[in-house]
C-alpha cells in the first residue's frame, strides 16, 4: 500500500536546519515529503500528514489587513483539510512566538491547531505540564521525540576564525552562538564575563542581534570581547566551533536550543541554567549546569567549565550524548506516530 504524502509546514527555512534535517531522514524511510503549498489542499487524502512547526507563519501578516486575510485562511486550511481526512501534526518549537509572546489572538489561532491535531510533539519532558495547562489537553495527546543532531552537516572552510577577531592562539575562549536576544540573556553573559578577570579569557559572541537590544558599549569595547552581529554562514559554522573551548547559554527561557545541540556535535561543553530542555539535554560530562536562581551562579560555572577543560576534551560524553539524537531513530518515531 502507498504511504501517506508528509506535508511539512515548512519542509526548509534558512538559518534553521532542524525541518530539512527531519524531512530528509523520513524520506530515507521510503515517504514522500513535501513542502506545503495552499494549490496542495486539493490534492489531499485520507492520511495524508499536515505538520507544523512555527504556525504563526500561517496566520501573521505583515499588515493589519494581511493577518486578518492569513488568519481566515489559516483556520479554513485547517477544516479543509481535516473535511479531507488528513492528519495534522504540530512540533511544538515554541508555546509563543519569541516576538510577540503571549497574546490573545495567538492563544486562539493556535488553541484551533491544537484541537484540531492528531497529536503534539515536543522535544522533551518539561514542556508538556505548560502545554497541557494552557490548551486544556491531557498529556496523551503529546509525544516526546527530541531533536536530531547536526553530524556531517556543516563543513567549514579552514578559515583561521581566531586571527580573524585577534584572539591569541594560547587564550581560553567562551563563546555564545546564535540569535542575540533579551531571552538568550546575553546581557548576563558580559556581565559575568567582566567579573571573571581573566587576562588569558576572550568572549566570542556571534549571531544576529535583535533590534533595539542594548548591550552597553563599554563592554563591546573590551579588547577581550570580540562580536559579529550577523547569522554565521552555513559553511563556517564548523570554523567557528573549532576556534573556540566552550559554549555559554545562559537563557531566561527556552523551550528547545539548537544551540546546545550544535554544541554537541561539534563536541563542545556547554554552560546553561537548569531550565527546560538543557537539563534534558546536556549531561554533566558535557556540560556544567547552574541554578538559575543563584546570582552567581553563571559567573561560577563559567570558572568551573574551564577548570574541567581536560575532562571535557576526553570526549566520550558527546558520542553518547549524540547517540539518542540519531536522525534514522527520530524519523522512524516519527513515522510510527502518523501511523497510529
Amino acid at each position: 500500500m502507498e504511504n501517506p504524502t508528509v506535508y511539512m509546514l515548512p519542509k526548509m527555512i534558512e538559518n534553521n536546519k532542524f525541518n530539512e534535517l527531519l524531512s530528509d531522514s523520513i524520506e530515507n524511510k521510503g515517504w514522500e515529503v513535501k513542502q506545503f503549498t495552499k494549490k496542495d489542499l486539493i490534492k489531499l487524502k485520507k492520511n495524508d500528514v499536515l505538520h507544523f512547526h512555527w504556525p504563526s507563519f500561517y496566520y501573521r501578516g505583515s499588515s493589519v489587513l494581511a493577518t486578518v486575510i492569513k488568519s481566515i485562511l489559516y483556520v479554513l486550511m485547517i477544516c479543509f483539510a481535516r473535511l479531507r481526512g488528513a492528519k495534522l501534526f504540530w512540533t511544538v518549537h515554541n508555546i509563543w512566538p519569541h516576538n510577540t509572546g503571549k497574546t490573545r489572538f495567538d492563544y486562539w489561532m493556535r488553541k484551533i491547531l491544537v484541537r484540531n491535531c492528531s497529536k503534539l510533539i515536543v522535544m522533551g519532558k518539561p514542556l508538556i505540564s505548560e502545554i497541557c495547562s494552557t490548551f486544556g489537553i491531557d498529556s496523551s495527546r503529546i509525544e516526546v521525540i527530541p531533536h536530531g543532531h547536526y553530524k556531517g552537516v556543516y563543513q567549514g572552510k579552514g578559515v583561521n576564525i581566531r586571527s580573524r577577531f585577534g584572539i591569541p592562539e594560547d587564550s581560553y575562549v567562551y563563546a555564545f552562538f546564535g540569535q542575540v536576544s533579551p531571552y538568550k540573556g546575553v546581557d548576563d553573559l558580559l556581565e559575568a564575563f567582566k567579573d571573571l578577570n581573566s587576562d588569558q579569557a576572550h568572549l566570542l559572541i556571534a549571531g544576529k542581534k535583535v533590534k533595539d537590544y542594548d548591550l552597553g558599549e563599554e563592554f563591546l569595547e573590551s579588547g577581550h570581547i570580540h562580536t559579529h552581529f550577523h547569522f554565521i554562514e552555513d559553511d563556517e559554522y564548523s570554523d567557528y566551533f573549532e576556534a573556540v573551548d566552550s559554549i555559554i547559554l545562559p537563557y531566561k527561557q527556552i523551550a528547545t536550543s539548537g544551540s546546545a545541540i550544535l554544541a554537541l556535535t561539534f563536541g563542545k561543553p556547554v554552560v546553561a541554567p537548569r531550565i527546560g530542555l538543557l537539563e534534558e539535554y546536556l549531561p554533566e560530562d558535557c556540560a556544567v549546569l547552574y541554578e538559575p536562581s543563584d546570582p552567581d551562579g553563571l559567573l561560577k560555572a563559567m570558572n568551573m567549565i574551564r577548570l574541567k577543560q581536560s575532562e571535557f576534551q576526553e570526549g566520550s560524553g558527546f558520542v553518547k550524548a549524540l547517540e539518542r539524537l540519531d536522525w534514522p531513530v527520530i524519523a522512524q518515531r516519527t513515522l510510527t506516530l502518523y501511523s497510529s
